[in-house]
């Protein structure tokens, strides 16, 4: 069942920070700033909408004469998870819940060299053709995106795996924007931890991206990221894969921490929240951010991953917690409190939500929240 919570956080902070902190949503103040002082929302979604195949497949070929052969099994497993039937199924989520703007991970290009086999697949094209067809506005800046991974390789369908083409793979975080909110920056970069790969192919890379806007007059920083996995199963950390992600955790920290606005981060950070795979969560937690599920009462596991790689499943089998939408300003990393309201809620996890061929959207589940933010002279960073 739909959770859309309403989470009154910190009531008698917020009271209290009226008097002793007046600041723009206090209308005997002087600063009172009508512009700040209504009721909207930052909306926020986060959604990592799975590249269509497990393409840790290729990494169990031992023969490098088949890996035409492998690149093809992979992508027709591509094929089957349908993105196009995906995209309409996220586009109603967004479409139902209106964010202002949207982390998006794994989103996946697949670009035919010589394209004698398949068509190119662009899954931000694809999405926001989607939107478009239904009349809503939204972008995503160049700037905000970060390219984390990129290889060529041969395809082959041939009985003796000769190469028939060659397919450019490339995956990105991206942030998607409506169209009206107003843009005052954006950046993108990698992390200097990476995934070695076999057969001498280039290290798969993970990276982040950020975008500056401003909501009710005030200014906010929006990052999403995507950390390297670092378990081999529900609550397995794996140690050969720990320092990579511990390293991109602790570099995402560090530009975090250079934010000189309020900071929003949202994406995979493949970190389970009860903390039983990586420190990386409870770490973010010590460092002043708050968890916009945990605001208010409990509201269940609020699990977001993770569907099977076909997408078939018939009934949903998340079983963590490890995509978030996470809040910090000088108040919370004072006090380890949000002074504001909250809504948050859980996307694409109902039987309701699947395409009409009978896939998920994602392999994980989106998690979308309405943030009230009481701005005062505590709001920067």
């Amino acid at each position: 069942m739909k959770r859309l919570v309403f989470a009154l956080s910190l009531a008698v902070a917020f009271v209290s920070g009226a008097c002793d902190d007046a600041g723009p949503l206090d209308p005997e103040s002087p600063s009172f700033d009508a512009g700040r002082a209504g009721p909207s929302a930052l909306s926020l979604m986060t959604w990592n909408i799975y590249v269509g195949a497990d393409l840790t497949q290729l990494l169990a070929i031992e023969d490098p004469s088949q890996i035409a052969c492998g690149v093809a099994a992979v992508y027709g497993d591509v094929l089957a998870t349908d993105f196009n039937s995906r995209a309409v199924a996220i586009a109603d989520q967004i479409e139902a819940f209106a964010p202002h703007v949207i982390g998006l991970n794994e989103v996946s290009t697949f670009d035919f060299i010589l394209e004698t086999i398949h068509d190119d697949l662009v899954f931000l094209d694809v999405l926001l053709a989607e939107l478009d067809r239904r009349g809503l506005d939204y972008v995503a800046p160049v700037e905000a995106r970060s390219t984390n991974f990129e290889i060529t390789l041969p395809i082959s369908y041939a009985a003796d795996c000769a190469d028939q083409d060659y397919l450019s793979y490339t995956e990105y975080d991206v942030l998607v924007v409506q169209g009206d909110v107003s843009r005052i920056g954006a950046d993108n970069g990698r992390f200097g931890w990476y995934l070695p790969l076999p057969f001498g192919l280039d290290p798969k890379y993970s990276g982040w991206a950020y975008v500056d806007i401003e909501h009710k007059d005030l200014p906010y920083r929006v990052f999403t990221t995507h950390l390297e996995p670092a378990d081999s199963g529900p609550c397995e950390p794996d140690d050969e894969l720990m320092p990579v992600h511990i390293g991109q955790a602790e570099e995402l920290m560090a530009i975090l921490d250079a934010s000189p606005y309020p900071t929003l981060l949202t994406g995979d950070l493949n970190s389970d929240a009860s903390g039983c795979t990586t420190p990386t969560y409870p770490d973010l937690m010590d460092d002043g951010f708050v968890d916009a599920w945990n605001l208010g009462p409990p509201l269940g596991d609020g699990f977001t991953s993770n569907q099977d790689a076909d997408l078939r499943n018939p009934t949903s089998e998340l079983f963590h917690r490890i995509d978030f939408i996470l809040y910090r300003d000088e108040f919370t990393e004072r006090t380890g409190q949000f002074r504001g309201s909250a809504h948050t809620d859980i996307v694409g996890e109902e039987q309701m939500d699947k395409t009409d061929g009978g896939l998920w959207p994602s392999d994980h589940a989106g998690v979308v929240s309405d943030l009230r933010i009481a701005p005062g002279r505590g709001h920067g960073k």
